[in-house]
């Protein structure tokens, strides 16, 4: 296979991405715990249960679905798949999760343990989909660019030509600004799993299951939101009503503060707001 050329930055635009994916989150974690502003058991909890829930529970059942012909032939309706797979099979297992974590923490339920939580779970998220996935794709840009190299022969070796053209398309069309894009649905992503960890963390501590089903509704709506509006309007205008909605959930979670440590009955609001909004 000749070597691909990419004149659109790419490369550069990968390579950023990866950094802000994976080492970036690692250095926001490092200054928020020497700064005492998380705690570091309900944070690996946190990842723990993203991991779990995701990459060793749902994603490899929905791998294994997905070679049934019954599966494919559901996946073809593209509004209920979204809905129900890419939504509502998310909520179910992620705030499930959430809901098992804050099991585990019920007596040392905090606004710090909140929190610590949301972002180990949201920011594993972040790394293991989103960072290797810009990590494996600057490897591959360095593959195909040189054929030869020490890249190809490592990653590309014995690959289909075809398949390999395919993915060049792919890389040759991820423009940096789309490349940019994905980094701003990631940040609305994590204020979706804060948000998501406040409205479970609250249904456990204060004995009101319905926080967790709106948690569960809003999990649903997000993801479902972020495949179709991307398929409506496009990906800008997706990314624009996603950052929204995480701004909202953001603004929740800060509101949070001066309630969520108050004794049971004393100051918390009497409903969840399930606010619309992708994540896996």
């Amino acid at each position: 296979m000749d070597p691909v050329m990419f004149s659109g930055g790419q490369p550069a635009a990968f390579g950023v991405a990866a950094f802000c994916t994976v080492v970036l989150p690692v250095i926001l974690l490092i200054v928020l715990g020497v700064m005492k502003k998380i705690s570091a058991g309900p944070l690996f909890l946190g990842f723990a249960s993203f991991f779990v829930s995701q990459m060793v529970l749902r994603i490899p059942l929905l791998q294994v679905l997905g070679g049934q012909s019954w599966f494919q032939s559901f996946a073809a309706h593209t509004a209920v798949y979204a809905l129900v797979v890419g939504g509502f099979t998310a909520g179910l297992f992620e705030e499930t999760a959430r809901l098992a974590g804050a099991a585990v923490l019920k007596k040392k339920l905090s606004y710090k343990s909140m929190l610590s939580f949301g972002l180990g779970h949201g920011l594993c998220e972040v790394i293991l989909i989103a960072g290797m996935s810009q990590v494996n794709n600057l490897i591959l840009c360095a593959a195909l660019a040189d054929p030869q190299g020490a890249a190809a022969t490592a990653f590309l070796s014995g690959a289909d030509p075809a398949t390999l053209q395919a993915v060049a398309a792919q890389l040759t069309a991820a423009t940096p600004a789309l490349v940019g894009l994905a980094l701003v649905e990631r940040v609305s992503a994590v204020l979706y799993h804060l948000f998501g960890t406040c409205l479970v963390f609250t249904a456990v501590k204060r004995g009101k299951p319905l926080y967790y089903a709106g948690a569960l509704l809003a999990h649903t709506l997000f993801n479902f939101l972020a495949v179709m509006l991307n398929a409506w309007v496009g990906p800008w205008i997706m990314e624009a009503v996603l950052l929204a909605a995480g701004v909202c959930f953001g603004l929740y979670v800060w509101r949070a503060r001066r309630w969520f440590d108050a004794p049971c009955g004393a100051g918390a609001p009497t409903a969840p707001q399930a606010l619309p909004g992708g994540t896996e």
